[in-house]
């Protein structure tokens, strides 16, 4: 896994890019950690763009259910943005939507 960072008018935005396999659990977890910091600095939510991950192991899914967690106890949204269809519909049989709020666009304007 590769992760780069950036903002956006909604918040910071994490990109993590590749396989988010069990090895990168905990690697991804700590990038989600700080993005939430970082979101709990100053307004705005995290997003996350999923945009170039190819797999997201069900460890990396319980990453992402710490993370927001974390995230409610600092009065953040983590919202997920640009899945890949196949990315998307493990969150949709995970039942992610239900929990996160997932997104075409990074920015809430439709950028």
């Amino acid at each position: 896994m590769i992760w780069a960072a950036s903002s956006s008018t909604r918040g910071p935005v994490g990109h993590p890019a590749g396989d988010i396999d069990d090895g990168a659990r905990d690697v991804f977890l700590g990038h989600l950690r700080d993005g939430v910091a970082q979101a709990a600095a100053g307004p705005g939510d995290f997003v996350i763009d999923l945009s170039a991950v190819d797999h997201m192991s069900a460890a990396a899914l319980m990453a992402l259910t710490i993370a927001r967690k974390e995230a409610i106890n600092s009065n953040v949204k983590i919202v997920l943005a640009r899945p890949t269809p196949a990315l998307r519909e493990v969150l949709e049989i995970s039942r992610y939507q239900l929990i996160f709020d997932i997104v075409d666009h990074i920015d809430g304007n439709g950028v």
